[in-house]
This record gives structure tokens, C-alpha cells and sequence, in this order.
């Protein structure tokens, strides 16, 4: 079943739309890609320098889709939204690729269900989507006026779909391999993931190293634990065995 989440007309443009007007980033280190340069090149190439410059737009006349990732799940995710074009036809179509009612699940749970990995990506993903026809029914303009989309984790599946590079069900199946694979390696390997807010002055590699350590004394063989995510300046999700994880949640005083 091929399902579109809503656009307005200007969807066809969204691809190259959202290439325009790089941001001004700090000087890459030595050797590294230039991607704010890779950018003007491609948007050059594409619709030549004139045009490129004249589609740019005041930031202030311009919208930013971020969609969430796994951690966002709640059981009544997506309830508000069922009046909304549209929402319950992706509901529909999501049972078609996962082979559950992920709306029973999602409006009901029970939360230990949801809080699965192999059910809270595809549950998030699906209400991410929801919640943009919500926004397309209720303020059209940020639809219109969107020039970029993207996402933590998961979200970014969301973002891809949104962006039309790929059908929603495209997206969903990606998804739901995604997290059937990551609930497998959860399961072998008894791990945790903890985000982390800290300070500039934080030693996040360092405690990492001093959790793997006091591991070892526990006599657990080749610990990992390691920063997986940078989220945002002094935010880190650190993952790795379950005992490292815990050990972090102990010794707060090497994050912060």
C-alpha cells in the first residue's frame, strides 16, 4: 500500500528546497569534507547560482521539522490525533508491514509492551508522521515554509519520509528490520543506554574507561561501554554492557 503523508504543492521541490542556504559552520579540521561547501556545489550544479541565491529565504520566513526517536513512546501516543486526514489510513497501513495492530498498542499498551524496541521505533515513527498531518491541518504555513527536516535516531526515518525520498511504508519496513535487529542484540547481550547531560569540563571517555575497568573486577569479559550518540553540546548517550551501565549511574561525579 503506498500511503503519502500530507504535503502541499510545493512537495515537488522539497528535495532540492531543502539543500539551499547552508549554514556558516566553523572551518572543517584538515582533511575533512567540506559539506557546507559539498552543499553550495550541489544547489549550484542543480539550479545554477542565480536561481539558488533567489530561492533563499530570511530564517524568520522558514520552518525546521525535528522528529523524535526511541524514549518518546507513551502509551496514548497518537490518540489526539485520530480526528485528523488521513492518520488512521497510516495506522492502517502500518499493521500491513508489521503484522500487529500497532494502534491497539500504541493507545492501550501495556507500557512494558510499548517500551520494546522492536514496537517503540515503529510506534514512534508512525506518530511522528501522524502528528504531521495534525500541523498540516492546523498550520499549513509551517508545512509550506519548511526547508529541512531531521531527526534523532529513529526520527530520522520520519524526516526521510517526510522529505519524499521515501513512501511511508518504504520507511516503515526499514524501520521495522531496524528495530527487530537491534532487540535481538539488546537481548543476547544484557546493555543500557543512559543520556547524559553534562559540562563543558565533563570526562565522558574517561569515565567510559573507568566503568569498562571496574567491570573487568567483575570478571566481565571484554566490557563495552562507550559514547554512542552526541546529541547536542555536553550531551552524551553512552551505551554498553548493563554492568558498565550501572556502574556510570553510580560514579555521576566523572560525567559532571
Amino acid at each position: 500500500m503506498s500511503v503519502r503523508v500530507a504535503r502541499a504543492a510545493w512537495a515537488r521541490d522539497w528535495g532540492a528546497g531543502c539543500r539551499r542556504g547552508a549554514s556558516n559552520f566553523p572551518l572543517p579540521p584538515p582533511g575533512a569534507v567540506n559539506v557546507a561547501e559539498l552543499l553550495r556545489d550541489a544547489t549550484a550544479a542543480e539550479e545554477g547560482p542565480r536561481e539558488a541565491a533567489a530561492r533563499r529565504r530570511p530564517p524568520g520566513q522558514c520552518s525546521v521539522l525535528l522528529f523524535p526517536g526511541q524514549g518518546s513512546q507513551v502509551v496514548g501516543m497518537g490518540r489526539g490525533l485520530l480526528g485528523y486526514p488521513r492518520v488512521r489510513e497510516l495506522y492502517a497501513a502500518a499493521r500491513s508491514v508489521l503484522g500487529y495492530d500497532l494502534l491497539e498498542l500504541s493507545l492501550h499498551g501495556p507500557q512494558e509492551a510499548l517500551d520494546r524496541t522492536v514496537h517503540c521505533q515503529p510506534a514512534v515513527f508512525v506518530a511522528s508522521l501522524a502528528a504531521v498531518e495534525k500541523l498540516h491541518h492546523l498550520q499549513p504555513a509551517v508545512i509550506e515554509n519548511c526547508v529541512a527536516a531531521a531527526g534523532f535516531s529513529v526520527g530520522e526515518f520520519a524526516a526521510l519520509v517526510f522529505a519524499g525520498a521515501m513512501e511511508f511504508s518504504e520507511g516503515l519496513h526499514a524501520v521495522k528490520i531496524r528495530a527487530e535487529a537491534m532487540q535481538e542484540a539488546s537481548e543476547a547481550v544484557p546493555s543500557g543506554m543512559l543520556s547524559v547531560l553534562g559540562q563543558p569540563q565533563s570526562k565522558f571517555t574517561f569515565a567510559c574507561l573507568e566503568a569498562r575497568e571496574h567491570c573487568k573486577t567483575l570478571g566481565v569479559e571484554n566490557p563495552v561501554c562507550e559514547v554512542a550518540s552526541y546529541l547536542f553540546p555536553d550531551c552524551r548517550v553512552i551505551s554498553g554492557h548493563l554492568e558498565t551501565w550501572l556502574t556510570l549511574r553510580v560514579q555521576r561525579a566523572e560525567l559532571c
